[in-house]
């Protein structure tokens, strides 16, 4: 039983740092990636890195994402059935559903979104050495996917997204009327 609830712990844990890193690293403005890289701290430079070529690092978050949540849930259903028995199968796992739902989805999601900055600059070093590690893999994906991702990159703003950053940083007082 204590294996079996390791296994659900440490699928939970890794799936839901999948999800929480692929959300900061997602929410984080370009913009902001860019101001942040001016300090020349490593993270913030790798955390540009990422921005700029962002399919290779999100590719190595859901190949992590993948074996936590497909491995792991071979090992917990082997690891269920002999624990539980075919009986309390159904029922393990629907709670083991619910349990992926909020504590692998949701509160990461929710958290990587709220706290971005943090979680991106901390994620950012370790990203960029598991997608170099996962590189042949990632190549191989991006050449089936190609496809489907051509295309020109949208700007990273414009003229009317300035003009309104520009009202509204006058209106909150972040900025002053003759900057304005």
């Amino acid at each position: 039983m204590l294996e079996l609830i390791i296994v659900v712990l440490i699928v939970l844990v890794g799936s839901g740092f999948c999800s929480a890193t692929e959300t900061s690293l997602l929410s984080v403005s370009l913009i902001k990636v860019q101001q942040l890289a001016q300090s020349k701290k490593p993270a913030a430079i790798a955390l540009l890195a990422i921005r700029k070529k962002i399919n290779r690092p999100i590719a190595t978050i859901v190949i992590l994402n993948n074996i936590f949540n497909i491995v792991g849930s071979i090992l917990i259903g082997s690891l269920a059935t002999s624990v539980l028995g075919d009986a309390m199968l159904g029922i393990f796992s629907a709670v083991l559903t619910f349990l992926i739902i909020i504590f692998a989805e949701i509160i990461p999601k929710t958290l990587g979104e709220r706290y971005a900055e943090n979680i991106a600059l901390s994620v950012a070093l370790p990203i960029r050495g598991l997608t170099f590690l996962f590189i042949p893999i990632i190549i191989a994906l991006e050449k089936v996917t190609a496809p489907f991702t051509r295309g020109k990159r949208p700007l990273t703003t414009n003229e009317a997204e300035i003009l309104f950053l520009t009202r509204l940083g006058y209106q909150e007082g972040a900025i002053e009327d003759d900057e304005a």
